[in-house]
């Protein structure tokens, strides 16, 4: 199989998931190279792309299409080169300035999994750059070091290295060199077959014991271990206090690690019985619970924790949540092995992260609440992936209650003309809808009688009916384009809707500011903030709380895109603010160049999950960031953002 470059790959990505025709310039923009150079990729894309049944069409004055006519071939090709830039071994001569840090920082852990010196002469020339160009990025990644508890150490005679403690050095060549990886790529670093030894031996224990991993968690201390090994065997040890160990003893994850020592050493002829507290920790923090597994001590303590959370859910979102016994039970569960794993600080991967955020924003807004008032509470700081898994429980409790999903508008139909037109309308008001309605049942004139107009939101029908209702709504028999737009406006644009989001009411023109010239996130953070404090849309309170929610984790969304808001929100009315800079900025691991600033009062939280979906469903599901960027005005980006929405309904 042919092999297409990064950006030819992510070109064929944008194509793929657009359902408009893409510009040149567009295009250009997301990816940060001329439109020219999208011109030229395309030409060589098509190329190849042609021997797997599929051409990027480009319309003259319109832009790029993808058009696909062998589905299987074309998805093997697209499918093997997604996982390959996943997993980074797709590599171009353009890289940014973060991969280029990710890389230096990985080449260093390599060697410090190894205990081997790496030095800065050798380090540049493996990666292709310049001496002067290591050392610019050596600052922000002592930096990025310094967030581990780690301190980069650079020495002309001995090379780089990190200094800190054992376990946060783990910690961090976890986190860098094997998370969001497949096992199976592990070969390369280790001994051959030791990664398979290692898993079917801690299956067998497992097993024995009835101890229950996920196969995330499973995949994790299969790593942690060969870490470990490595370590080890350069006599760089764990340490533990005896009040400590004294605990770890009396746990049945103890006799587990026991035995996984006794046969690694018979087995692989490794010796890490130095290490048997370490491995026990990752026991606990990894084995999946039940409830009747947790003691009754653990239990109350876990369970008073969990109510203070929805104390402080309750106060900051006015989202009452005391009632799920489910949602209380899951989170006890979850809980009792996740603050374990916080505390004895083992990484965990969220490889559905990205996902949680971006399709559900109100769950991981409730999850950032809880895990603000669980650090309160406990002196832990929960990081964004944990965040994500906690947003898990609130997304099926939000489901449950609706707030997760718009509301499904209930219809009747009324026909005279027998079933096979009312099947007729049926279906053409669900192809044309959606989900977004439901049609309850159809009817004949009959069978109508007025009770159920309360029962419905809408009545459609093909004859007259002699009650006065703004509920009922007569239509064609072949339900036209007309009626159809219409029943639009019925349906979803309704005076009386309490959900109708009026755009030009909460985007504050005097907040929408183009082409600003700054250079760094907090720069930007302070200007929007400022200027929303200057203007009286929020008070410091809320200010404050927009930076607290964006050290818990990133708001970048992708795709140039960050939306920050506030944790707690005392404000009375909704404001939004929209700042275009000049050029992307590095925000925290993507480069940034709309931040839309949110402040929706807490007794809106279903407005908040509406505006987050419709912005990022325009913005980078539909590329509308690119014309924002290039060409919008206020009045245009409100326009075209409300077009959008009646265009999605």
């Amino acid at each position: 199989m042919e092999l297409l470059a990064r950006r030819e790959v992510e070109i064929l990505h944008l194509l793929r998931n657009s359902k408009t025709l893409q510009t040149g310039e567009s295009l250009s923009l997301l990816l940060g190279v001329t439109p020219r150079t999208i011109r030229n990729d395309v030409k060589k894309l098509n190329a190849t792309i042609s021997k797997y049944g599929a051409e990027i069409i480009a319309y003259r004055g319109k832009g790029y299409e993808l058009e696909i006519r062998e589905g299987d071939a074309f998805h093997q090709l697209y499918s093997r080169h997604l996982s390959l830039i996943k997993s980074h071994k797709v590599m171009t001569g353009v890289r940014s300035e973060n991969e280029i840090e990710e890389q230096i920082i990985k080449k260093i852990l390599m060697n410090c999994l190894t205990e081997t010196s790496v030095y800065q002469e050798a380090l540049a020339e493996e990666l292709f750059i310049s001496l002067s160009a290591l050392k610019s990025y050596l600052t922000s990644i002592k930096a990025k070091i310094a967030a581990y508890g780690l301190v980069l150490v650079t020495d002309r005679l001995t090379g780089i290295k990190v200094t800190g403690s054992e376990e946060k050095i783990r910690f961090c060549i976890s986190q860098y060199l094997f998370n969001h990886q497949s096992i199976g790529v592990y070969n390369d670093i280790f001994p051959d077959n030791e990664i398979k030894r290692l898993k079917d031996l801690t299956l067998r224990i497992l097993l024995r014991h009835q101890l229950q991993l996920t196969d995330v968690a499973l995949e994790n201390l299969i790593i942690h271990i060969e870490i470990t090994i490595r370590r080890a065997m350069k006599n760089r040890l764990s340490d533990y206090h005896v009040h400590v160990t004294e605990h770890l003893i009396k746990t049945k994850e103890y006799m587990v690690a026991r035995e996984m020592v006794n046969d690694i050493k018979e087995e692989l002829e490794i010796n890490i019985e130095s290490e048997i507290f370490y491995l026990t920790q990752h026991l606990l923090a990894s084995s999946r619970l039940h409830m009747k597994d947790i003691v009754k001590e653990e239990y109350n303590k876990i369970a008073g924790m969990v109510n203070d959370v929805f104390v402080e859910i309750e106060k900051k979102t006015s989202l009452h949540l005391y009632d799920d016994q489910k949602l209380i039970d899951g989170l006890i569960v979850h809980l009792s092995v996740a603050l374990k794993r916080i505390e004895y600080q083992m990484n965990s991967r969220n490889d559905i992260l990205s996902s949680i955020k971006n399709n559900y924003p109100l769950a991981f807004q409730l999850a950032a609440i809880a895990s603000n008032r669980i650090r309160e509470l406990t002196s832990l700081n929960v990081d964004e992936n944990e965040i994500g898994f906690l947003a898990i429980h609130f997304g099926v409790a939000l489901e449950k209650k609706g707030l997760n999903k718009q509301d499904v508008k209930k219809i009747i139909i009324v026909c005279g003309s027998g079933a096979a037109t009312a099947s007729l309308i049926r279906e053409k008001l669900l192809n044309h809808y959606g989900d977004q309605v439901s049609v309850v049942e159809t009817i004949s004139l009959t069978e109508f009688h007025e009770d159920l107009i309360d029962q419905v939101d809408l009545i459609v029908t093909t004859v007259p009916i002699a009650i006065e209702s703004d509920k009922i709504f007569t239509v064609s028999p072949v339900l036209n384009s007309q009626d159809l737009r219409a029943l639009k406006q019925s349906i979803f644009r309704g005076k009386d809707d309490p959900d109708i989001i009026h755009f030009h009411d909460i985007f504050k023109k005097d907040l929408f500011k183009k082409d600003v010239q700054l250079s760094s996130k907090a720069e930007v953070l302070h200007y929007l903030t400022n200027l929303m404090v200057d203007k009286g849309y929020i008070d410091s309170y809320t200010k404050q709380s927009i930076y607290e929610r964006e050290t818990m984790a990133s708001t970048e969304l992708g795709n140039l895109l960050a939306i920050p808001h506030p944790l707690d929100n005392g404000m009375d009315e909704s404001s939004i603010a929209v700042c275009v800079l000049a050029k992307p900025i590095r925000w925290d691991r993507e480069k940034v160049q709309v931040v839309i600033v949110l402040s929706v009062p807490k007794q809106q939280q279903k407005t908040w999950e509406t505006l987050f979906r419709q912005l990022y469903l325009f913005l980078i599901e539909e590329l509308g960031i690119t014309k924002l960027i290039a060409t919008y005005s206020y009045d245009d980006f409100i326009r075209n953002l409300s077009k959008y929405k009646e265009k999605s309904l």
